[in-house]
């Protein structure tokens, strides 16, 4: 079992914040495939032409809902656009979480080391002496 340090609470508290940011950007890539899809279904909706040959009412209705298929994808467009933004940053606050997190893995990992090494150094010292005690009593 590894020592305990002061800086176990520290890694606990970097290591959740990572999860967080973690978590955060699997909801935004989600989110980003979702409006790519939404994106791709708007297209293909202002693609389709629904006019046929019948009355002028009907190629009205027609025309004011290939209209409303551009305006669609207009939209899906910029939603697309903000879901990649929002992904980016997301991406980089999970790099910065996960920095920050690694880097104080590592200083625990250290200062495990120096205990360690501290605490066998103790008992060689503690071993010597017993058996200088042993070798002085012959």
């Amino acid at each position: 079992m590894p020592p305990k340090t002061r800086l176990d609470a520290v890694v606990k508290i970097r290591e959740r914040d990572e999860d967080t940011a973690r978590i955060q950007l699997s909801e935004d890539q989600r989110r980003q495939l979702a409006a790519v899809a939404a994106l791709e279904e708007a297209r293909s909706r202002a693609r389709h032409d629904a006019r046929t040959s019948g009355r002028a009412q009907d190629w009205d209705l027609a025309d004011r809902a290939h209209q409303r298929a551009l305006l669609d994808a207009r939209l899906a467009e910029h939603a697309v656009t903000a879901a990649d933004e929002k992904v980016g940053s997301s991406r980089a606050n999970y790099v910065a979480a996960y920095a920050k997190a690694e880097a104080m893995r590592r200083v625990v990992e250290t200062r495990r080391a120096d205990i360690i090494k501290e605490a066998e150094k103790a008992e060689a010292k503690r071993l010597d002496e017993m058996a200088t005690l042993l070798f002085a009593r012959e």
